[in-house]
């Protein structure tokens, strides 16, 4: 009888501490969901390029980054030198050659800095630097996929954070998604783009201009981040594309200028992370637009995107499996499905994530499609677009298992000085 009553009274302590867990679990899970995504897919990568190393030849002459770690310089190839000169000596300039100016100052600097700290190794600092700068990253966009997903796509929060979740997760193992370990500053452009949004959606201007200043100081899209939050400053004060017709429309923009003036001049510090960097080169070497200028050096001349598109078609009709045609396929597909995604992230998420995505997109497109695969990984509406259309397991298993195959196998061949993006 004594058992009896004992268990009778064990049960509801035991179905309060598992509600207790299931509490805590949803506390964290803006915590749990990216770290997990985190954690999965550099296990991915890191055993991909462990074995690539191991077993499949690489060319001799190549750069080695760190002597002393044969992981480290894994994660250091291709434009990883530029970052890493930079945060060991400084900008140099020479007109119509590659120079480092091409490259701006935020991640070599924040390598800099971090290295002081680790006995000076730079590469060491920017592989740290990298994987954390895309934690963080996974951890503000799994919040705004949240938020867009409740206040455009479902009103279940169940279904909002699943999609949230599968957002992450195609993001992680999208098949470059390696270049967010590497000495490369996709991640800490990636974090600062989408806090930017994210403190803009939740209406915290002075955040958002700060995140958005820091982003036109890590790349020089950065500064389109000002177009996308004024498009939410001019949201939330009842402007729309679609209304642009109606009086009214005009009438609460002027009402909102008014009263929120501060605002958008708060805003307009995001552009000065460009104009800050210019005026560097303006300083030092007497040419403001220096890093656009070297461009040419490195092969591309703008003659528009559909110049571009036409002139990468040409080159594979006579298609031979080679390196240089498996690069402008990772490019040219791509750039294919992110172009037609646009107007349906424009139906599902607005107007202005379909505008920013587009300009990510024909920006570098208006000289060269080469590193379009690369170019895709900061374009986060469309993960999260994706996330969305997960809702169906079979399409979610056949995305997350394609991404997962092909991150794997770049990630092998990208540690062996072959070409990805």
């Amino acid at each position: 009888m004594g058992t009896k009553l004992k268990h009778v009274i064990a049960m509801p302590r035991a179905g309060a501490t598992r509600a207790s867990l299931v509490a805590g679990y949803t506390r964290l899970d803006w915590l749990i969901q990216p770290a997990a995504a985190f954690v999965l897919s550099r296990m991915l990568i890191f055993a991909a390029g462990i074995l690539g190393d191991i077993y499949l030849a690489t060319e001799e002459g190549h750069w080695v980054a760190d002597p002393n770690s044969p992981f480290l310089s894994m994660w250091a190839k291709w434009d990883s030198q530029w970052y890493v000169q930079i945060a060991r000596s400084g900008y140099w300039y020479q007109p119509l050659q590659q120079s480092n100016v091409a490259f701006f100052p935020l991640y070599p600097l924040s390598v800099r800095v971090a290295a002081h700290f680790l006995g000076g190794n730079l590469i060491l600092a920017g592989f740290l630097l990298s994987n954390a700068y895309l934690f963080g990253a996974l951890i503000f966009l799994y919040q705004l996929a949240k938020l867009e997903m409740l206040d455009r796509c479902t009103s279940s929060p169940e279904e909002g954070a699943a999609a949230a979740r599968r957002t992450i997760y195609y993001l992680a193992f999208f098949p470059a998604a390696f270049f967010f370990s590497a000495i490369y500053t996709e991640s800490l452009f990636l974090m600062l783009s989408v806090a930017t949004v994210l403190f803009a959606r939740q209406r915290h201007w002075v955040l958002a201009a700060l995140a958005g200043f820091l982003a036109a100081a890590t790349r020089n899209i950065g500064v389109l981040l000002w177009m996308l939050v004024m498009w939410e400053w001019l949201r939330c004060h009842g402007w729309r594309i679609t209304r642009i017709h109606r009086a009214e429309s005009w009438r609460g923009l002027w009402s909102g200028i008014k009263s929120d003036w501060v605002d958008v001049v708060v805003l307009g510090a995001i552009p000065l992370g460009l104009l800050l960097y210019m005026g560097f080169l303006q300083t030092n070497f007497g040419r403001p637009t220096a890093f656009i200028e070297v461009q040419a050096a490195w092969g591309r001349q703008n003659i528009g995107p559909v110049g571009v598109l036409a002139r990468e078609l040409k080159a594979l009709g006579a298609f031979e499996l080679n390196k240089s045609n498996l690069s402008r396929l990772l490019s040219l597909v791509p750039f294919l499905s992110v172009l037609a995604m646009t107007p349906f992230i424009w139906r599902r998420l607005g107007e202005g994530y379909a505008l920013y995505v587009l300009v990510l997109l024909l920006v570098p497109a208006a000289s060269a499609l080469q590193s379009m695969i690369r170019y895709v990984l900061p374009m986060f509406p469309v993960f999260i677009l994706l996330g969305w259309w997960g809702r169906s397991t079979l399409l979610d298993r056949a995305i997350l298992t394609t991404f997962a195959v092909m991150l794997g196998a770049l990630t092998a061949i990208y540690v062996n000085w072959v070409f990805v993006a």
